[in-house]
């Protein structure tokens, strides 16, 4: 693909017409020879008559133009004209596609289909055999390369698991593979033991690419009671400047009605990884809190469920009498 002034062009040989459009404006623009001139006596009754219909000796100008910029814009339509193109990297053979397909992919699980369908039209284009796999539900035996089509309609019913991959399905996964082929890895982001041993036997067998988001990537530890106060920790995955978020503490109202109890704000400094805050609430308020959760955040991490050592007890003293 030629690109050329923000557009891109999928038959970029065809510009090649526009060099003809000014021997096309000569041509229109040809004057036909000039009449022979006879005398003829009877011309003379046909003085001052005056027809209805009048035709000029020439084609206007304006005319010309407008019949020239519609062919030049027909060439530019036949060269395949394509808005901020994207650079694509061609390829041969097989194309394995492996996301991790963990809680954190679950954020922005849209998007990453709708990369995984735009790769699936690249090598559709270049009549690759595709494969799609997920860490976090490994398929048992060799892979199944297939036509990008089929894979196509399969990936609606593709979900992103709220478990990690485990490593001793990952073993077996990667002595299954066989051939080779080209690997396009999206990864959630997330620092795993096994991640060399994962990328070292994809290696083994061509090419790999790994892609990564550039989000945020959160998770909420337990809470904890201690003088007085709740303590929630929220932690990030890589320090990317300044954040601020908000804790959210769910819980029953008197009437058993499932509300948002408190608020409280997080912030994260430029070079912080984990955030702490105290949240102050009174104990009838604590004890009907069932979880906590990141405002906007969407996956398994965000959330906290409670236990008993947020219930604030109530003892009852019996004596011998």
């Amino acid at each position: 693909m030629v690109s050329l002034f923000g557009i891109g062009f999928t038959a970029p040989w065809m510009l090649a017409a526009l060099a003809g459009l000014p021997i096309l404006w000569i041509l229109l623009r040809a004057v036909p020879p000039a009449p022979v001139r006879r005398l003829f006596p009877g011309v003379v009754l046909l003085l001052g008559l005056r027809d209805d219909d009048s035709q000029s000796d020439r084609t206007p100008w304006w005319l010309l133009l407008i019949r020239t910029l519609a062919l030049a814009a027909m060439i530019v339509g036949f060269a395949g004209p394509v808005l901020n193109p994207q650079d694509e990297t061609p390829g041969t053979g097989p194309l394995l596609i492996l996301m991790d397909g963990t809680w954190a992919d679950a954020r922005d699980w849209q998007a990453r289909i709708e990369w995984v369908g735009d790769t699936l039209d690249q090598a559709g284009r270049g009549a690759r055999p595709v494969a799609i796999a997920m860490l976090s539900d490994p398929a048992s035996g060799p892979l199944n390369f297939q036509a990008a089509d089929v894979w196509r309609a399969r990936l609606p019913g593709l979900k992103a698991k709220p478990w990690q991959p485990d490593d001793g399905a990952i073993g077996p996964w990667l002595q299954a593979l066989d051939g080779r082929f080209e690997t396009f890895w999206l990864s959630d982001g997330l620092h795993r033991d096994n991640r060399a041993e994962v990328l070292q036997g994809l290696q083994a067998h061509g090419g790999v690419t790994v892609f990564q988001s550039g989000r945020a990537i959160y998770g909420l530890h337990p809470a904890e009671f201690a003088e007085g106060m709740i303590k929630l920790v929220v932690q990030r995955a890589i320090a990317a400047g300044r954040a601020e978020l908000e804790l959210l503490a769910h819980g029953t109202d008197p009437a058993g009605i499932e509300r948002v109890l408190a608020r409280v704000p997080a912030v994260f400094e430029p070079d912080q990884m984990q955030a702490s805050v105290d949240l102050p609430v009174p104990g009838e308020i604590r004890n009907r809190i069932t979880r906590f959760s990141i405002a906007g955040v969407r996956s398994a991490a965000a959330v906290s469920l409670t236990d008993d050592s947020l219930q604030r007890r109530e003892v009852a003293l019996i004596s011998g009498a």
